[in-house]
């Protein structure tokens, strides 16, 4: 058609017009429907790919939990010692010494009426220490044991003197009854210096016997803590858990087990990039859990000949590392063990010096402290290219995650004193238990030694300033006055798991372990140092630690590192015949039999007070610590019928012992703001930050 001579053209048929523009629209939309679809799968690979670092982080710390608490029941177990010892020598020791003999016997013997028609009132907290400023040992009394003839005094007093027997002289041989006289005379004087030699013997060696049982207990223990550490310790990327296994291997098929498929295929195309990072991995054993060596000794009663009194006995204080000044006192020393003597030549050669054994585990110890400013925390970092579902070729969008976690929760035990400066090697300030014994300082150093803790002794509960001084502790086992106890039952206390042993350092009695009296006895020394108010405060305590822990340390001792010639004990009261005794045993004698007077307000009596770590609850989710009192101390059924143990011997609606795990940002790990010294200290960073790529 043409108009003013112009051609116009007209479209006859206009369908299908819009299909170009859809066409064209709908590449454009295609587009960006692939590059929201491809954004979300980014995002979905990125958020799966920290998850997974989660995981594998929650699980190394995780392994890091299974050995602190390991090391933290070790540790305590070192304290269960320690207290044992401190019973032994305080209590035991001296409940044959009555300031006097008729009006103001041993608190000990409050619940006897045949011994003690007039009871006296032990429940004041008031000191009763019949030795004055230092407890002086005197076993050779009668009737506790059983050993002791029934007319010998000679505990009855702190300086008990007794003066010689006279020496009658023949005058006339051939008059019968003074000869008689004069050989009763010989046989009665030989007989007392026999008693002295007896009862001066008895106190040395029984003494040296507790202090060197404890000397070996921790030692063992003490190498467990040692190897379990350093095993830590290692490498900064690995170490093994409990089973003997790589760490590193476990957090990776963690990490590899939760990955996308995508990130499963960039995953195995890159090579498998995956890191961890084990904060403790090349620091010191001796910088983050510096051992607690201490100087304590024990004071016995030791029995002179005094020149001027014509052979007098006349007791006095003697140190154990002293042997008793009578020479004839020896000689049973080194005869054959009991009745004829007590077999202590391997105990007289520790006597000199032994309390100084600086580079040697058999340094008298009460354990470890852990270091606030390293912290333990594992970190688990990847970088991860996968290729999405529209750009199948090319290089996929590289993100990298990281991931920390750590354990927390749980105390291997107290810091010595209470303070830990950021730049120390050890705590400061002012003792955590009042009543330890010094603390031996570089080189072998100590305060003083004239200090009155070196006598051992333990606080029952925090702040607690009197300890077994106290009326109410030497009374706190009920009947003790009953005891009959005999010397020979504590011969192998001396021995390292050797044959015919205990197996732990409680009496044994391997003649006859049926003999009602020997296990009254030993159920007497479990009762003395079960757990109290102070140890719950200060230590993760865990109830079946032979379940939990023990079969696996010793399944796998040699791969963790403890020596092949460490016995891996396992907790106070366990024996030949009860190998798999625990503290939640422990704590079930006492219900069974109540050895413990009720009075006695700090022993811990249901293992569910055991359960002081953190656990799912109210305020579990924000860390609320005001919600406490619904979360710890508590359990609403116990894994005893249960086919799997669980730690803390609780297995719901309950809580936990030890470390708990859980994720930490690396921000805080970074700050310098961390208030972790305890009173007084000056807020600081780390010593063992991420560094690096980390």
């Amino acid at each position: 058609m043409i108009e003013n001579g112009v051609k116009i053209f007209y479209m006859r048929n206009q369908r299908g017009q819009a299909a170009i523009f859809v066409a064209l629209m709908f590449n454009v939309l295609f587009v960006f429907f692939a590059m929201a679809i491809n954004v979300a799968l980014v995002v979905h690979d990125k958020i799966n790919m920290q998850n997974s670092l989660d995981l594998a982080a929650y699980y190394g710390a995780m392994k890091q939990a299974e050995i602190l608490n390991a090391i933290a029941h070790e540790n305590y177990m070192i304290r269960q010692s320690w207290k044992l010892m401190a019973w032994r020598y305080r209590v035991l020791g001296t409940a044959g010494i009555f300031k006097n003999p008729v009006s103001d016997k041993h608190p000990s013997y409050v619940d006897n009426p045949v011994a003690n028609p007039k009871p006296i009132n032990p429940l004041a907290e008031e000191v009763y220490d019949p030795a004055g400023d230092f407890p002086m040992l005197c076993v050779a009394y009668y009737p506790v044991f059983q050993n002791i003839p029934p007319n010998q005094s000679l505990c009855n007093s702190k300086y008990t003197s007794v003066p010689a027997l006279p020496n009658v002289s023949k005058i006339a041989g051939f008059i019968g009854i003074n000869v008689g006289i004069a050989a009763l005379s010989q046989s009665l004087i030989k007989n007392f210096d026999a008693s002295c030699d007896s009862a001066a013997a008895t106190n040395w060696w029984f003494a040296s016997s507790i202090f060197h049982a404890y000397r070996l207990d921790q030692r063992n223990r003490k190498q467990v803590i040692k190897a379990l550490a350093q095993n830590l310790s290692n490498s900064p990327d690995d170490f093994l858990d409990l089973n003997g296994e790589s760490v590193l291997e476990g957090a990776r098929k963690t990490f590899e087990k939760n990955l996308t498929f995508a990130n499963y295929q960039a995953y195995q195309a890159q090579g498998k990039p995956f890191k961890l990072f084990n904060s403790l991995g090349g620091v010191a054993v001796t910088e983050w859990l510096p051992e607690i060596q201490i100087a304590p000794t024990i004071i016995y009663t030791d029995f002179k000949v005094a020149v001027d009194a014509n052979g007098a006995c006349i007791a006095t204080a003697q140190d154990i590392s002293q042997l008793p000044a009578r020479d004839s006192t020896g000689s049973k020393l080194l005869k054959p063990a009991l009745p004829n003597g007590f077999d202590a030549s391997d105990l007289i050669s520790w006597a000199p010096g032994a309390d100084i054994l600086m580079d040697s585990d058999y340094q008298m110890s009460i354990g470890v402290e852990k270091n606030p400013w390293y912290m333990v925390y594992i970190g688990a970092q990847s970088a991860l290219s996968p290729h999405q579902i529209f750009f199948p070729i090319g290089n996929g969008v590289k993100t990298v995650g990281r991931s920390f976690a750590k354990p927390f929760g749980g105390r291997i035990g107290p810091w010595y004193k209470d303070t830990w400066q950021q730049g120390d090697k050890m705590s400061s300030g002012n003792k955590t238990d009042s009543l330890m014994a010094p603390r031996l300082e570089q080189g072998g150093l100590m305060n003083g030694s004239n200090d009155k803790t070196r006598y051992p002794n333990y606080s029952r509960f925090p702040g607690d300033t009197l300890g077994l001084s106290a009326k109410l502790a030497q009374s706190a086992l009920l009947s003790l006055q009953l005891l009959r106890l005999h010397a020979e039952w504590y011969l192998a206390i001396k021995y390292d798991m050797a044959p015919g042993a205990p197996n732990d350092i409680l009496m044994w009695n391997p003649k006859n372990p049926a003999d009602p009296e020997f296990i009254k006895g030993r159920s007497y020394e479990i009762a003395s140092f079960t757990p109290d108010l102070f140890d719950i405060t200060y230590y993760s305590i865990e109830p079946n630690f032979f379940a939990n822990y023990l079969v696996q340390l010793r399944a796998h001792a040699t791969a963790l590192g403890i020596p092949a010639s460490t016995p891996l004990r396992a907790d106070l009261g366990h024996s030949v015949d009860k190998p798999n005794f625990t503290i939640q045993d422990q704590l079930k004698l006492l219900i069974d039999i109540p050895y413990q007077r009720q009075e006695a307000y700090w022993y811990v009596r249901e293992r569910k007070h055991l359960l002081t770590g953190w656990l799912p609850g109210k305020g579990a989710f924000n860390y609320d610590t005001t919600a406490s009192y619904e979360n710890f101390g508590k359990c609403g059924l116990q894994d005893d019928s249960l086919k799997f143990t669980s730690p803390g011997s609780c297995a719901g609606a309950g809580g936990r012992t030890g470390y708990s795990v859980k994720l930490i940002g690396r921000d805080a790990l970074l700050s310098q703001q961390h208030k972790i010294g305890g009173p007084g200290a000056s807020p600081g960073g780390i010593k063992n930050p991420p560094a690096g790529i980390w």
